[in-house]
């Protein structure tokens, strides 16, 4: 990716951080609601990670970033998994309430499985990323300058807003986070956005041409 494009990029997923509280006082309270447009939002974004992630495993060379690509794959399958409520909103919904319709992934018949199956794959993944070296590309990423940091950034905030829109605040500040549920899902939405963003760029970091590299390629 394009420098100028990347930062630029980052640009606007803070800006759009920041417009998340603005933004929940005025949207709708169902577009918040479990199966809502911006959960359904949330899945496809994640949906799109893993799509990229498989992409660059299958058609890349099985080096770090390829590697790093299938690892990532059973990470972007519980996240999304996990914003299904693990397939529970399929089913029609038990009830509804002052925040929509109720999912519970307790009816499921596999959900006592979840727990064990998510913990294999997230092991899975950090031991493939292990034995072929994923953390060493990650380090030359960072040394070379291509880690993504202002995404971190964006995550991080994404995740702070996220547990204010769950009403982990003060009590003073409860009046201030008035649509929460908004407040949360949209910041969710933004920081799975940046999460993507980060990926594509770790993914196809290319490391600085030497001087004297480049000039030899000159001659």
């Amino acid at each position: 990716m394009h420098t100028k494009s990347f930062v630029g990029l980052q640009r606007v997923l803070l800006l759009c951080l920041l417009l998340c509280y603005p933004l929940s006082l005025v949207i709708p309270l169902a577009w918040s609601w479990e199966n809502g447009i911006i959960e359904n939002a949330q899945v496809v974004v994640l949906l799109a990670g893993l799509v990229l992630a498989g992409r660059a495993w299958l058609r890349g060379p099985r080096d770090g970033a390829a590697m790093l690509g299938l690892c990532a794959v059973p990470v972007w399958f519980l996240l999304a998994s996990r914003e299904l409520s693990w397939g529970a909103v399929f089913l029609p919904p038990l009830g509804f309430g002052p925040e929509g319709p109720v999912f519970s992934s307790r009816v499921l018949p596999y959900r006592p499985l979840v727990p064990a199956i998510a913990g294999l794959l997230v092991l899975a993944s950090f031991v493939t990323g292990w034995r072929h070296g994923v953390h060493r590309y990650l380090k030359r990423v960072i040394v070379g300058g291509g880690f993504p940091w202002m995404c971190v950034l964006v995550v991080l905030g994404a995740a702070l807003g996220s547990t204010f829109g769950e009403g982990h605040v003060p009590a003073f500040a409860r009046d201030w986070v008035a649509h929460s549920q908004v407040l949360e899902e949209l910041c969710e939405l933004v920081g799975y956005v940046a999460l993507v963003l980060a990926q594509g760029v770790v993914l196809g970091y290319k490391a600085p041409v030497k001087a004297s590299k480049r000039a030899a390629e000159t001659v």
